[in-house]
């Protein structure tokens, strides 16, 4: 019950001296883009971070740290890059457009955030414009907000009028997911009104309004199929909702069919045709592909052909998740990775690249296996993965602790004063690497094993040894000076101390 008690203390003592070693960390390890407002500027926290004391420095993706200037960008003392505003004649793509990443650094090691590219975007003139449209009563009308192409990425469209009034999508008039809005079962009413889209930008938010645009209504007439909204490359995150835009105008209305890489489209409750399209719930990589949209009547044919990419999120896991090894010895990490089959992938050491050397073999299709012979303490500290596809990247870090390896004592029994037939438990907590052995001796000589005296060891969950020596009923002859000694192949250690018999009765 006692070595249970000793044990238990020990583990607590062992799990807070872990946890120190644990600090390390990521604040927001999926940031990998930030776009502003130039007359607003930014402040960028730093992703890593590290328990004090800690250093959080900032560099750009060429490895070249960042230095503060006046009122342009400044690195502030908790890790923070602030980039300040600025009018559009100082616009630097070095500083206003380009990839940095933060270090965070403490006694336990260094780590190197994903690369994050920083872009600002400046005020400036645009318009945004509706085209009138034709369409024949009964058929489909469909309106587009045209957005220029230097502004397109940053612009949504945020509503639609009908004569200065907002448009509720219902049963007839319908905004889609891209900003599109569609007339269904055009009437001779529908071109005696103006319409207009509203626009603003997500980072200025500065708001436009279009032109107003009209609808010349005509007499149903027979025409072969002509496309009116569709779609060229569609990209989505995996489990997202995408859209894919297919519809024409046409007299007899015409029909639809999708097809997926050359073959029709197999049956999947996930998707679904719709009045503006294909619509595809909980995306899934296989979903990839290229899709055609055949569209035909009795008077010809059209088609749509566009490409749809399904994204995942990189994501890295180095094993194992501890290293502890001693100086001199070989470590092996080994790095997985999921969300794609094509990516580039890199080691770090202490945010340093590694590259392959005569005591660092990188083995494996993309070089995920990593051997070290040799270790030397300098060796030790955070050891990270990147892999990186497009503008997409992920990592993982582990902490590889180096010890010399030499038997160290983490305490042991203390001198005492046992009576006949008492019960006497010594311990011996020791660790090293290789794991030591430990022998017992009394007065030089070696303790042999026998009914009263017993010898054993208990492993920790650390890897240390608890080696005990029990002797029930002691004797006169079992007092004396007792040494535990710890020996593996870096070195040896001993400890000894006395256990005495009382002193006889007078004296």
């Amino acid at each position: 019950m006692w070595i249970l008690a000793f044990i238990f203390s020990q583990c607590i003592l062992n799990v807070y001296s872990e946890d120190l070693h644990s600090s390390l960390y990521f604040v927001n390890a999926s940031l990998q883009e930030v776009v502003f407002a130039s007359n607003t500027g930014t402040l960028v926290p730093c992703p890593a971070g590290a328990i004090s004391p800690a250093t959080l420095r900032w560099y750009f993706a060429t490895g070249e740290e960042l230095y503060d200037v006046p009122g342009i960008r400044q690195v502030h003392p908790n890790g923070t890059l602030q980039i300040f505003p600025f009018p559009p004649s100082s616009f630097r793509n070095i500083i206003h457009d380009n990839t940095y990443y933060c270090t965070a650094d403490n006694p336990s090691g260094k780590i190197r955030s994903q690369e994050v590219h920083i872009k600002a975007v400046l005020r400036g003139p645009y318009t945004v414009r509706v085209d009138d449209q034709r369409a024949m009563r009964g058929s489909v009308a469909v309106f587009k907000c045209i957005i220029p192409p230097s502004v397109d990425a940053y612009i949504n469209v945020v509503s639609w009028e009908r004569d200065t009034v907002s448009i509720v999508s219902g049963p007839r008039l319908l905004i889609t997911s891209t900003g599109a809005l569609y007339i269904l079962d055009v009437q001779e009413e529908d071109q005696t009104h103006n319409y207009r889209c509203m626009t603003r930008h997500r980072y200025t938010g500065e708001t436009r309004q279009s032109n107003s645009a009209r609808l010349t209504v005509s007499d149903p007439a027979n025409s072969a199929p002509a496309i009116l909204d569709g779609f060229e490359r569609r990209e989505v995150m995996v489990s997202h909702r995408v859209e894919l835009q297919c519809k024409a105008s046409g007299h007899p209305a015409p029909k639809y069919r999708w097809l997926k890489d050359n073959k029709p489209l197999e049956p999947d409750p996930r998707f679904r045709q719709s009045v503006t399209g294909l619509l595809i719930e909980r995306s899934q990589p296989s979903d990839s592909g290229t899709y055609v949209c055949e569209v035909w009547n009795s008077l010809g044919n059209a088609k749509v052909v566009g490409r749809l990419l399904v994204k995942e999120h990189l994501k890295v896991e180095i094993t194992p998740r501890i290293v502890k090894g001693s100086v001199g010895s070989q470590v092996s990490l080994t790095c997985s990775v999921t969300g794609s089959d094509d990516y580039d992938l890199s080691w770090y050491h202490n945010g340093e690249v590694i590259n392959p050397s005569n005591s660092v073999r990188i083995a494996g299709l993309y070089g995920e296996n990593m051997v070290m012979d040799g270790m030397a303490k300098s060796d030790e500290g955070a050891y990270q993965c990147f892999a990186r596809k497009g503008n997409m990247s992920a990592q993982d870090f582990v902490q590889v602790i180096l010890e010399d390896g030499t038997p160290k004592i983490l305490s042991a029994f203390s001198e005492k004063v046992v009576s006949p037939n008492e019960f006497v438990s010594l311990v011996c907590h020791v660790k090293g690497t290789p794991q030591p052995t430990v022998t017992w001796s009394l007065d030089d000589d070696p303790v042999i094993k026998d009914i009263h005296h017993r010898m054993g060891r208990i492993i920790t969950s650390e890897g240390n040894v608890l080696s005990y020596l029990n002797i029930s009923h002691t004797q006169v002859r079992d007092s004396g000076v007792y040494r535990c000694t710890c020996n593996n192949s870096a070195g040896t250690v001993s400890y000894q101390a006395r256990i005495n018999d009382p002193p006889a009765y007078g004296q």
